[in-house]
């Protein structure tokens, strides 16, 4: 007799616990961190899932990113890659430096403070503010394999379906394959052909006029002799976040022993593009800095020794928040990027990302499968008033790293404090709690109208909507941001 005819059973497979089998089946449409990670989610809660992915085999293009400890409050469930990641984390401070390469204020993530409150992490002593993405990816991948949950290269989609009669959603791909199953979560990105059901149309963007020069490369590239070598770490150094501030430009960089990787944003001149192939030659990221800011010696040195087809230009796209992610059935469910863009300044995309799978794994879990579309719903529900806030402070941040008060240093104060500000309410949620604890109250308001507010913002923060127009009209005419003045934002 097999497991699946038995559901009642309790799975254990490289030492995860699976729930019972639901006889939900999730084809995840993408194979990024949201993607790969929401299919591990729901597995673990006793679903089939298939994932699709466009690449032939698994995307390690990017760089680096932001990883908070809210993504990380399930990985204790996977106890090998639990493992895995705290083998490889560190708690390095993130460096704030001027041009020339002075290094003027360090500070640890707002979590691994001296005194700090518990984070949501269980069972990972040291969440690093910043992580690689390849290895990130890598991970994921492995765990994927260790369950025997199937990834589908190759497959590009080009549209999607809903049959409200049967039940089902579909996948359909360039080479004509269909995958059908109960849900489909689309985790594909900004390109993400499911806007033509969910809401009817793309999500319109506005031009930031700036875009992000990135890339990730060995240090083995830089010439011990130059003076770029002087930025690299000396053996057992903790690896190191330095982010330059220039003139309406920043450079972040990332120091590892094996990789070291850079993300510079700087005003475009059109030939970004929202691209992973919008490759271009070092040369151009150092006419840019030679032209505006007086960038020292070793960031030169530096940068001038980056490998060729490393750097991407990409370009930095403002995005309204967007409150439907669902499709009419409730079948077709957008995830990460696809329901919501961050600008890299929010520093929370991946994280995001990561809890928007744990949240939908317990929607479905919670509804079961004769009211996933319910599910989704819900899920939706508890999901986007937090994500919009977030998104929010992406722009409010971009604007702040490019208007730094320099003069405060010279007056004894820390310029910089505010700047990457997320606060307990970020970094403290559980997001599989969160959905376990309200969505039957939610679930009510939606089908009854029976109150019900989301308590995963700041506490006492009132939501309110915004639109990207007019937060760039009150940047542009000098009106300070009061996001951060709406509740408790502290640490």
């Amino acid at each position: 007799m097999t497991l699946s005819s038995q559901p009642h059973l309790i799975e254990v497979v490289d030492g995860v616990h699976r729930h019972p089998r639901t006889g939900i089946k999730v084809v995840v449409s993408g194979a990024g961190i949201g993607g790969m990670f929401a299919g591990l989610e729901c597995w673990r809660k006793g679903n089939d899932v298939e994932i699709l992915e466009q690449n032939d085999s698994l995307s390690t293009l990017g760089d680096f990113f932001a990883i908070g400890p809210s993504a990380l409050s399930t990985l204790h469930y996977y106890p090998k890659m639990l493992a895995e990641y705290n083998k490889t984390t560190w708690n390095s401070p993130l460096w704030w430096c001027d041009p020339a390469g002075k290094k003027l204020v360090s500070e640890l993530p707002e979590w691994n403070r001296p005194g700090a409150a518990p984070h949501a992490a269980k069972d990972v002593p040291v969440v690093g503010f910043i992580k690689l993405r390849p290895q990130i990816m890598q991970m994921l991948e492995d765990q994927i394999k260790r369950l025997g949950i199937q990834i589908f290269y190759g497959r590009k989609v080009v549209g999607y379906e809903e049959d409200v009669s049967s039940s089902k959603a579909r996948v359909l791909t360039a080479s004509n394959e269909v995958f059908t199953g109960d849900i489909v979560v689309a985790a594909e990105g900004i390109g993400t052909k499911s806007h033509e059901i969910v809401t009817g149309h793309p999500v319109p963007f506005v031009d930031s006029g700036y875009a992000i020069m990135r890339g990730t490369f060995s240090p083995s590239f830089i010439a011990p002799d130059s003076r770029g070598a002087e930025l690299l770490l000396e053996p057992g150094q903790t690896p190191e976040l330095r982010t330059y501030a220039g003139e309406d430009m920043h450079l972040i960089t990332l120091f590892t022993h094996d990789k070291v990787g850079l993300a510079f944003t700087h005003k475009e001149d059109g030939s970004a593009k929202e691209s992973w192939n919008n490759t271009i030659p070092a040369a151009e990221l150092v006419a840019i800095l030679k032209e505006r800011t007086n960038w020292g010696e070793q960031i030169m040195g530096f940068v001038k020794q980056v490998p060729a087809d490393t750097l991407i230009d990409w370009k930095l796209t403002w995005r309204d928040p967007q409150p439907v992610w669902a499709s009419k059935g409730g079948r077709i469910i957008q995830l990460g990027d696809s329901a919501h863009a961050f600008l890299p300044s929010s520093a929370n995309g991946a994280t995001q990302a990561m809890e928007d799978g744990i949240s939908l794994a317990e929607c479905l879990h919670q509804g079961g499968k004769e009211r996933v579309p319910w599910a989704t719903k819900v899920h939706t529900k508890l999901r986007y008033q937090r994500v919009s806030v977030i998104q929010q402070v992406g722009i409010v941040t971009r604007h702040a790293l490019h208007h730094i008060d320099m003069s405060l240093l010279d007056e004894g104060g820390n310029p910089f404090e505010d700047i990457f500000h997320l606060g307990r309410w970020i970094w403290q949620h559980n997001p599989e709690d969160y959905a376990r604890e309200q969505f039957a109250v939610a679930l009510g308001h939606l089908q009854t109208g029976t109150p019900f507010e989301n308590t995963n913002l700041p506490r006492g923060h009132v939501y309110q909507d915004w639109d990207v127009e007019s937060e760039l009209k009150k940047q542009a005419a000098g009106v300070p941001s009061q996001l951060m003045s709406n509740g408790d934002w502290s640490r």
